[in-house]
Formats: structure tokens, C-alpha cells, sequence
């Protein structure tokens, strides 16, 4: 097995496992296209049919201030997909991808995955599902080039007040989206519910603090270039 991350702090896409004899730097083995940004942009990397593939979230091109306010909701998530070429030597390269056909891939900073809509009907196929700072589930067609909220009815606070009891049931797309990010998953919570916790939840926060007391990690110390 081989383990690949983007990094902060630049466009390149690295080999973190298995490491370099001697300790050395890591491998880069490819950087993402010049036109993302690494300040505005995200990027993911998520395996998808036995291929390693570069997901960048990036604003909607020619749009600042006034026209950004202008612009219909629904086309300001642009993404943007890639094969990364593994087999291409020392010139590894970046391919577009136009279509994930019946596959839904799910993307966050912790976890990414890909999952069969075919399978699960629910899902959209040919689309992408992730969080937003404001929106905590979206879904963006790579075929029409637009997206959506789905859990604008589903908020249980305002940010301030409880307004709402959950919404049951849970659909798929709630579940998926809470397993990649483990913060929340790990303590049994929804991610689209609680990915913002008001301070008027002062039970809940206190009883998460406990827990991330108890929590021991391991020191990894990494070498880049």
C-alpha cells in the first residue's frame, strides 16, 4: 500500500508511504494545475475505481464583489477533477476528469470517499458531496456545473438557540458526510446538526471537552523539502 497528501502550503502532491530511504524529503510526485490557487482553493485526494484522483474546490472564476453577490447561489462552487497519473515515470501528470459516471465521491480535510450511487440510490451519481464553512452538506453535478444545500431544513440551531428537534430520519448522504469528518463521528454526533456548536450547548461542550482530555495521539514527525 501507498499513502499520497496534498500539501498546505504549495501545490504539491507527495508521497508520504512508503517513505524514503534514509530519511530524505518527501517524493513529490505531481502539483496541482497553476490556475488553483493554494490560498483560495482546497484540495482532496480520494481513491475511486483503482485510481487516485485530485478534487480542487475553488471560487467561481471572474466573480468578486458585486457580481459575486449577484451570482446565483448555485454556481459559486466550482470543482475541478483530476486522475493522477501514477504510472507516468518522473512526469507524472494531471488528467481532467469530466464524469465519475455512476460513482458519488464524498470529500473532507480528514476523509475522503467514493461510493457507488448505483448501489445507493439516494445519492446523485456523477457528483460530488461536501461542507461548506455556512452549508455542511452540498452536492455539486459535475454535469450541470451546479449545486445545492441539502440540509437547510435539517438545521436544529441558529447558531445561537436551539430553533428546531433533529430531523429523522437520517438519509445516506448525512451518514457518508458525517464519517469523513471523525470529529464529530467519533463522538456520535451529526455532522450536518453539529458542525457548528453554539455556545448556549454548554452540557454538550462540556461533555466533548472530557473527552478530548482523555485523548492521547502519537508524535509523527514528518521531513519535507
Amino acid at each position: 500500500g501507498r499513502l499520497y497528501a496534498t500539501l498546505s502550503c504549495s501545490s504539491e502532491i507527495v508521497r508520504l508511504y512508503p517513505p524514503r530511504r534514509k530519511g530524505g524529503p518527501l517524493k513529490v510526485i505531481a502539483h496541482a494545475p497553476h490556475s488553483a490557487d493554494r490560498k483560495v482553493c482546497n484540495f482532496y485526494l480520494v481513491e475511486s475505481g483503482g485510481r487516485m484522483l485530485l478534487a480542487v474546490r475553488q471560487p467561481a472564476p471572474y466573480a468578486n464583489g458585486a457580481e459575486w453577490n449577484a451570482m446565483d447561489w448555485s454556481r459559486r462552487v466550482v470543482c475541478r477533477l483530476y486522475v493522477v497519473d501514477l504510472n507516468g515515470g518522473q512526469r507524472r501528470k494531471l488528467i481532467p476528469v469530466k464524469s465519475i459516471g455512476d460513482t458519488a465521491l464524498f470529500l473532507s480535510h480528514d476523509r475522503c470517499l467514493s461510493v457507488s450511487a448505483r448501489d445507493l440510490p439516494s445519492l446523485s451519481s456523477n457528483s460530488i458531496y461536501l461542507s461548506l464553512p455556512s452549508d455542511p452538506i452540498v452536492v455539486h453535478s459535475l454535469a450541470t456545473g451546479l449545486s445545492k444545500r441539502l440540509a437547510d431544513s435539517c438545521q436544529i440551531h441558529d447558531r445561537k438557540e436551539r430553533i428546531r428537534p433533529s430531523v429523522r430520519p437520517f438519509t445516506i448522504a448525512d451518514h457518508l458526510i458525517t464519517y469523513c469528518n471523525p470529529r464529530e463521528w467519533s463522538k456520535g454526533l451529526m455532522f450536518h446538526e453539529y458542525h457548528y456548536i453554539p455556545q448556549s450547548s454548554e452540557e454538550l461542550i462540556q461533555k466533548i471537552r472530557a473527552q478530548e482530555r482523555e485523548l492521547r495521539l502519537p508524535r509523527i514527525a514528518f521531513h519535507s523539502r
